[in-house]
């Protein structure tokens, strides 16, 4: 893919000691009531030093290289219609018939919502996609379930993601609006996913602490995407993520295209496909209605046999509704 010219950014790790001096000033926000599993906190010491301690970490650990490094994470649902998580290699070749293209501006609303998210995993470097949302507490990201906790698979107890950190708009090893550590004890997915493996509800939520300029997440990307649930499935998405190889925030858009007769089996509303062949690395990334300000899918999975479909679960009061009340 073709470079293409890039304002001057701030780099993604600012200097620790004004992060340290800033995340100490940080209060808790309110816990809401928990749909599902939720990520336990590390330590019983003062909340706002224990998170200073981490975020610092955190930004210690995601330096510019390591997450050009990164490998993206992948979900497949193979003919059995079980859904087996997958890892990329770092610089993967393009998918064949890929239908996504780069985003010129993607530090300028709705644009902005989106972003990458990195996530370590044992001794795995990888990254997602996702998008900040417009939520009370102003520090909501939404993604994929298997982008935060492995889920069940194979009989195997699921594992979470730790170290995670939102970059909005990132940009080549920059971060053109700040990065956004996860609160540790602030990381959801639902039970559905985390116990048995539901592709219906392949979701993930997490709340971020402010960047280095002591902002929301919601506020730096200019607002965030509003949450809309149970509504008719015949829309048009404008789907977004980073895919594979590239470096820069790709779309594409396509009509809802049916669902997922694999699915049916499973309890909850069966997943939705679209015409797009979103590669490895655009899990969780937002499905934007409207005039994109409206946020009512995200990738998760495609299946082994067929390379022009992703799918993700309908966005109901049952899945994304409770996994983000109380967010």
């Amino acid at each position: 893919m073709p470079r293409r010219s890039h304002r001057a950014h701030s780099r993604v790790a600012g200097p620790l000691a004004a992060l340290l001096a800033l995340l100490a000033t940080v209060a808790a926000c309110p816990a809401g009531a928990t749909a599902g599993p939720t990520r336990p906190a590390a330590s019983s010491a003062p909340v706002a030093v224990t998170q200073a301690r981490r975020a610092a970490r955190v930004a210690r650990y995601w330096t510019p290289a390591r997450m050009r490094g990164a490998r993206p994470l992948d979900l497949a649902v193979g003919a059995d219609g079980v859904p087996r998580l997958r890892v990329g290699p770092a610089r993967p070749e393009p998918a064949a018939g890929a239908s996504f293209l780069a985003v010129a501006t993607p530090d300028v609303p709705p644009y902005s919502f989106n972003g990458r998210i990195f996530i370590r995993r044992g001794n795995l470097a990888g990254y997602c996609s996702g998008t900040a949302i417009d939520s009370p507490t102003r520090q909501l990201v939404l993604t994929a379930g298997h982008c935060l906790n492995s889920g069940h698979e194979d009989g195997k107890k699921s594992v979470w993601s730790d170290y995670l950190q939102f970059v909005p708009a990132y940009d080549d090893g920059a971060a053109p609006l700040g990065s956004f550590v996860a609160r540790r004890s602030r990381i959801r997915a639902p039970r559905q996913w985390t116990n048995h493996g539901n592709p219906d509800f392949d979701l993930g939520a997490f709340l971020t602490l402010p960047n280095a300029a002591g902002v929301n997440v919601a506020d730096a990307v200019g607002g965030g995407a509003t949450i809309v649930t149970d509504l008719s499935r015949h829309q048009t998405f404008q789907t977004f993520g980073y895919p594979g190889e590239t470096k820069f925030m790709q779309k594409c858009s396509s009509p809802y295209i049916g669902d997922d007769l694999l699915s049916n089996p499973f309890p909850g509303p069966p997943t939705l496909g679209i015409r797009c062949h979103w590669a490895p690395g655009a899990s969780g990334g937002g499905w934007l209605i409207g005039d994109g300000t409206q946020i009512n899918g995200v990738n998760t999975y495609l299946h082994l046999n067929n390379k022009s479909r992703t799918f993700g679960p309908y966005f109901s009061a049952e899945t994304v509704g409770k996994l983000v009340k109380g967010f």
